[in-house]
């Protein structure tokens, strides 16, 4: 049975999530917040898991806040978006007016639509998603009828666009194509706050609604 736990930790309450097989053979660690490495060390260690590489929706700091550190412990790869690279290299570069400090990295591998990150049994299948930045990425595990969203799509609401990088026309466009062609039994575990699915999200969520009115 797969094992998923997650983690909210960092000032803008950011998700952080650990996955792993049924055999518990690997995990993978999906976003970093700040102050999230000793909620997730402590996960890691709890359920005596390994984890294979860390993969990043997005390069904004409150997702890649701890993750330069965490790997280097861990000894793992991280991966994101092609187009966020250079915000994880050089994470300050977009909140200058922010009194944190984070450290960059230089990722190990750079995500493009259609990639596949494999973890024991599991398959990650690589949705790039632009708009809230211009290399989001989403992560899709068909098998198990589950998406990490990051930062495009919550519950009941959708990425803000009013960042570098960040389009409304290009997000909408994102959610339509890439996430509402999913099945609607597929949970999303967004960025921040609780789950949903992509059948609720579809009905209820009041963006996409008045979206596709026009549409």
């Amino acid at each position: 049975m797969l094992l998923l736990h997650s983690v909210e930790a960092g000032p803008v309450a950011t998700m952080g999530y650990v996955l792993a097989d049924a055999q518990r053979s690997s995990a993978i660690l999906v976003d970093v917040p700040l102050e999230s490495s000793a909620q997730l060390t402590a996960l890691l260690r709890d359920h005596d898991l390994r984890v294979t590489q860390i993969v990043l929706t997005h390069g904004h700091f409150d997702h890649v806040g701890e993750v330069a550190s965490l790997a280097r412990r861990l000894q793992v790869p991280v991966s994101i978006g092609r187009e966020d690279a250079p915000m994880l290299e050089d994470p300050g570069s977009m909140f200058m007016s922010m009194p944190i400090s984070i450290e960059g990295m230089t990722p190990q591998q750079l995500l493009d639509d259609g990639d596949v990150i494999e973890c024991g049994e599991l398959r990650l299948e690589v949705l790039h998603v632009p708009g809230h930045t211009t290399g989001h990425v989403a992560l899709y595990e068909r098998q198990q009828g589950i998406l990490f969203s990051g930062d495009v799509l919550f519950h009941s609401s959708i990425g803000r666009t009013d960042l570098p990088g960040g389009d409304y026309d290009t997000l909408m466009t994102s959610i339509t194509r890439k996430l509402l062609t999913l099945p609607d039994e597929t949970v999303v575990y967004p960025g921040h706050g609780p789950s949903t699915t992509i059948a609720y999200e579809r009905s209820h969520n009041p963006f996409i609604l008045e979206y596709l009115e026009h549409f």
